[in-house]
């Protein structure tokens, strides 16, 4: 009897052995991955932006005076030539006239004296008058003739000032805003109107300090429109500001490289920058959040690591060296390589060392 209970329980023993080992014989969980070298991507920046004319300009009248018409409204399309404001010109036509009855009255002066002095002249040659008598009425020809010269001079003042009465548009553009009524009084530089050009437009944003040096002059860039989804415009950088006191950001020019007749000065947009960096680290790579994990240590990442069974990977902790977090998920600046595969998740179920598969994504 006592020899059956020991064999028993020596069976026992036996089964509760057996039984422990297989529950330490960990099933091979299956995980989800990323490939690496699918991953990497292309150091691009998006700023906000706003169009505005490469050639804005406050126009003024260049005399001063009574502001008798303005032909334009805020947003109208104005060709070259045409008129934008009139001023009073009654006291300039007055002057234009004094000056214009003044050259005419010098050049009849001029007149009588070229044809005194051309007499005088034929008797001096024949001895008939003396010289101090040929010198007078050269002198005085010469003096009519320096007047000729000023009169027309003052004319030709005089129907500036009459022009400068007219206010015309320099170059083809769109009204931006009006800033002076008629029956105003105005003075010269004083500004009318903004005027910008619609032809010519260009995209200005502001870039942090941290990247201002990596971006230079003739740089390509694509700016995107929220008006226009399905379109993309190219442009080029023309200017990189120095920086502005007290402020963190740079301001930077972008010239549009096409025109398009559903983009006006003010409109909000996005512009998208490649980063100017070396050729080792032109592109980075970037791995979902998910797949990042944080201990002590720092940071890390599983890697599936091919095993010698077929579709066995066996997982790795490795650390890695986070950068900037993106829409995609983190920059990894070093740690892992391309072509490797990352468990995107259930890290919390790993360790150096498990087996793993594969799942589909």
């Amino acid at each position: 009897m006592k020899t059956k209970i020991q064999l028993l329980v020596l069976s026992a023993l036996l089964l509760a052995g057996c039984g422990g080992k297989e529950e330490k014989e960990e099933a091979i969980r299956p995980v989800f991955y990323q490939e690496v070298g699918k991953s990497i991507t292309q150091n691009v920046r998006s700023f906000s932006g706003v169009t505005q004319s490469a050639t804005e300009a406050k126009l003024s009248f260049k005399v001063g005076g009574l502001i008798q018409k303005v032909t334009i409204d805020m947003g109208d399309t104005v060709k070259r030539g045409a008129v934008i404001a009139r001023l009073d010109n009654t006291d300039y036509r007055i002057n234009y006239n004094k000056t214009e009855a003044s050259l005419k009255n010098a050049e009849a002066q001029l007149a009588a004296a070229k044809s005194a002095f051309l007499r005088v002249e034929s008797l001096y040659v024949n001895n008939n008058v003396s010289l101090s008598e040929y010198e007078k009425v050269k002198t005085q020809f010469e003096s009519a003739g320096t007047m000729v010269k000023t009169a027309r001079s003052q004319l030709n003042a005089a129907q500036n000032q009459l022009d400068y009465t007219v206010l015309r548009a320099p170059f083809d553009g769109v009204v931006s805003s009006v800033m002076a009524q008629e029956n105003e009084m105005t003075g010269a530089g004083h500004p009318i109107v903004v005027f910008a050009g619609v032809n010519n437009l260009e995209v200005k944003t502001a870039v942090p300090e941290n990247i201002i040096a990596q971006i230079n002059r003739g740089q390509d860039v694509t700016v995107r429109f929220s008006a226009f989804p399905e379109k993309t415009f190219r442009g080029v950088i023309t200017e990189v500001s120095p920086g502005i006191p007290n402020a963190s950001a740079y301001p930077v020019i972008i010239q549009l490289a096409e025109s398009s007749s559903r983009l006006f000065p003010g409109m909000t947009g996005t512009v998208e920058l490649a980063l100017n960096v070396d050729s080792l680290s032109q592109y980075r790579i970037v791995i979902a959040t998910d797949a990042v994990g944080h201990d002590q240590s720092g940071d890390f990442v599983f890697v599936a690591v091919k095993s010698n069974e077929s579709d066995i990977y066996v997982a790795e902790k490795r650390e890695v060296t986070l950068g900037e977090l993106q829409a995609k998920g983190y920059e990894i600046m070093s740690g892992l390589d391309k072509n490797e595969v990352v468990i995107t998740a259930g890290l919390s179920f790993l360790y150096d060392g498990r087996k793993v598969k594969l799942l589909d994504n």
